[in-house]
């Protein structure tokens, strides 16, 4: 053949020219097909969007750029492509080298198997960078054409570039799968499963340590773990766009990988073609792995289903069960596999595990007791999720930043304490928490969620080193020591973004109703009255004790209070304890206009005992969450309902009404004047007086 005369000419170059011609011809049609994917995608959708009977500013500023940033809700094909086609093109290239015969003959050339491997690898990126480079012109010529000023050459350049990185890093793990296993199919999964290792394995780990390590801060861990699949990091990119030492580490992992498959392919055996795996070596590794990961998998879906631990643990066992011997099945390639030496693998494994998990159970290494000392601690964060002190603000993407001048992004305000009787309180409160884990030895999370509240912790000590923890606490065993943290100037600032603005800032204020105030809503735009309603809802939330902060029951405030701040907004309950603003409310005449009120708006009130979850009597309302419409007359018929029509009555019911239906004994009916009603619920205490 042509191309074998070719090869043993140059028996010791870098690439064979005989055979990089040869697999141009064989595999062209996946460069073609590739290019015409990237062509439908991208310039063919901006003529598309350019094509629209729209405003072209709003289309310029919502849709363009985003074809280039890699959102998979408007780029799916396109990023899909960026996946499979690299991995396919790894498959098909090295396919020989997955059937003996044609892994003899390829062999059997007076090529070195260096010279192969690179002929391959370069034709494979001739396949993948050329469509890319090709779809980059087209879509900068007719960005040009059609004078879209709002894309430049940067943006296609940075879609190009990222786009080439990718390909290369997926299609050169591709390769490098492909030297350790003999089978087309498994070298596919594996590669998939290897670009998603990172991010997955990590994930499996942080979820499983969590049902063993009482306070491990896994929301901490999680979105940190995340962005380390380079698959996953992919779909991310329209959000946070890769930063500098991302770029280099995929460059420099693909450069690995490379030498890695080289270095693999010159040892590799070709009787190995149709093995799972082609060295001996890394058979035992292969299946420990599978199986480790395995058992973590469905030991997490059954926690994750069950929420028990001896579900966990059953998890375990048939995960690392069925992996184990599946394993043994596919490197035998055989049934007889449930021999004394399989089993006494998986004994040993299994024993391993029992061991390891015994560590983690009876926490020998004393992570949940830990805690820095009180004089070290600089500063602690408290608050009930760890987003807003991990949160990162994206880049604000050009497609964005051209919908308004004044775009903006919000940044959830980090709850650091500096202020030493705060610290000193939240040290408390850790201490109280992890002494009633000891006492107790209850499970790390209640199995109800009523009255509960997640608490996260992050020290940052003296010495720069910081510490995090992670607890689902019930919160009316700690209400004494949560009350002082709540209560502070300190928690309470940085929990309210009303006590951080500026009232010369604000805009206007909105007032609004809910569903039992129909029509009451106010608009303040006086800049005199803006100042004094912030003053008067300061205040009030500065003297907001920790029972009304809480609000256990649920109990209904008056309305929303929205106050937009040039280019954002925020909203602000206007809770029945604000007795400042409605004082204000009163002095300004602006009461009746935003609260429901006795005879003007309410007609009267029906009072009967809360009905029993299972309970069907259609006479009496339901539950607040499964409530049919509400017959009036039937209800008015009831014995044992009684009708307030008492102004005073009637407003001591508004004010003291809650929407949670769990342990209330009364459940209050509304009627408004225009016969709508809506219900609530009271205590035995507080409705006593009534009757």
């Amino acid at each position: 053949m042509k191309w074998g005369i070719e090869a043993m000419k140059s028996k010791t170059s870098f690439i064979n020219m005989g055979i990089l011609l040869n697999d141009l011809k064989r595999f062209a049609w996946i460069g073609a097909g590739y290019l015409l994917v990237l062509l439908l995608s991208v310039p063919l959708k901006i003529f598309m969007l350019y094509s629209r009977d729209e405003e072209p500013r709003i289309i310029n500023a919502s849709d363009y750029l985003r074809v280039f940033q890699f959102d998979p809700n408007t780029s799916f094909l396109q990023v899909l492509m960026l996946i499979v086609v690299p991995v396919l093109t790894g498959l098909l290239l090295f396919r020989y080298l997955q059937d003996s015969r044609a892994a003899d003959m390829a062999h059997t050339l007076p090529v070195k198997r260096e010279t192969l491997y690179n002929t391959h690898v370069v034709t494979g990126i001739v396949f993948l960078f050329l469509p890319l480079i090709l779809t980059a012109l087209v879509s900068w010529a007719l960005v040009a054409g059609l004078g879209l000023e709002d894309v430049n050459g940067a943006d296609i350049l940075t879609w190009l570039s990222n786009s080439l990185l990718i390909s290369l890093l997926f299609f050169v793990c591709c390769v490098a799968v492909g030297m350790i296993t003999g089978m087309t199919t498994l070298q596919g999964v594996l590669s998939i499963i290897v670009l998603l290792l990172p991010s997955g394995l990590s994930m499996l780990l942080l979820h499983n340590l969590n049902q063993y390590i009482y306070g491990f801060a896994y929301e901490y861990y999680l979105p940190q773990v995340e962005k380390l699949s380079p698959l996953i990091r992919l779909t991310e990119i329209s959000r946070n766009p890769y930063g500098t030492g991302e770029i280099v580490l995929y460059l420099i992992s693909s450069i690995v990988l490379y030498f890695v498959g080289r270095s693999l392919y010159s040892r590799r055996h070709i009787e190995t073609a149709g093995s799972a795996i082609t060295f001996g070596a890394l058979r035992p590794f292969f299946k420990y792995s599978v199986t480790f990961c395995s058992m973590l998998l469905t030991g997490s879906y059954f926690n994750q289903v069950q929420d028990s631990m001896a579900w966990t643990y059953f998890g375990y066992l048939l995960g690392s069960l069925l992996a184990y011997f599946l394993i043994e099945i596919l490197l035998h390639k055989s049934l007889q596999v449930f021999r004394w030496q399989q089993l006494k693998g998986y004994g040993i494994y299994a024993l391993a595990m029992a061991v390891l998990l015994g560590l983690f159970h009876f926490d020998c290494m004393g992570y949940e007791k830990k805690l820095p000392l009180l004089s070290e601690v600089k500063s602690v964060y408290m608050d009930n999720s760890f987003y807003p002190l991990t949160n990162v603000p994206a880049n604000v993407p050009a497609a964005n930043a051209l919908v308004t001048e004044e775009w903006y992004q919000y940044t959830p305000v980090k709850a650091i304490f500096t202020d030493k009787n705060s610290i000193a309180r939240i040290y408390s409160l850790h201490e109280q928490i992890i002494a009633n884990r000891l006492d107790k030895k209850a499970s790390s999370l209640p199995k109800s969620t009523r009255n509960t509240e997640r608490i996260c912790l992050a020290y940052e000590l003296e010495n720069g080193k910081n510490i995090y923890r992670q607890y689902v606490i019930t919160t009316p065993a700690y209400a004494d020591s949560l009350k002082p943290i709540y209560e502070s100037r300190e928690y309470k600032e940085l929990h309210n973004e009303i006590l951080r603005v500026n009232p010369a800032e604000v805009d206007f204020i909105e007032i609004n109703g809910t569903v039992d105030r129909p029509n009451k809503n106010l608009r303040i735009v006086d800049p005199e009255l803006i100042a004094q309603a912030v003053a008067a809802l300061q205040s009030d939330i500065y003297d907001e004790t920790y029972e009304e902060m809480v609000n256990i029951n649920g109990k209904i405030p008056w309305a929303q209070v929205h106050i937009q701040v040039k280019n954002r907004s925020f909203s602000q309950d206007w809770k029945k304890s604000h007795v400042n603003f409605e004082q204000w409310l009163k002095d300004t005449g602006k009461h009746d206009q935003v609260r429901v009120l006795p005879g003007a708006d309410i007609a009267c009130a029906f009072i009967d005992r809360a009905p029993d979850i299972n309970e069907a009597d259609s006479g009496r309302p339901q539950s607040k969450t499964s409530q049919p419409a509400i017959n009036i007359e039937a209800l008015e018929k009831n014995p044992g309902v009684l009708k307030i029509t008492d102004p005073e009555k009637l407003e001591w019911c508004l004010r003291h009404y809650y929407g949670n239906s769990e342990q209330a004994a009364y459940q209050v009916v509304f009627v408004r004047n225009d016969g709508g009603t809506f219900t609530g619920f009271l205590s035995a205490n507080l409705a006593s007086s009534l009757f």
